[in-house]
């Protein structure tokens, strides 16, 4: 009965291990490949039109 809790205890270690492997993959990954292909492309923002301020 001992070995239950030191394998569910490895098991939660090995989990969250494999949560922060992953989610390193993830951001390496969005560095990489989040960029616009061109960057002389205005950004979206840029190309939303403005709501013209009310006449006073």
């Amino acid at each position: 009965m001992d070995e239950a809790p030191k394998t569910a205890i490895r098991g939660v270690m090995f989990y969250v291990l494999a949560l922060l492997v992953l989610g390193m993959l993830v951001v390496a990954v969005y560095t990489i490949y989040g960029h616009p292909a061109d960057p002389s492309e205005r950004p979206a923002a840029e190309t939303i039109p403005q709501k013209a301020p009310a006449p006073q």
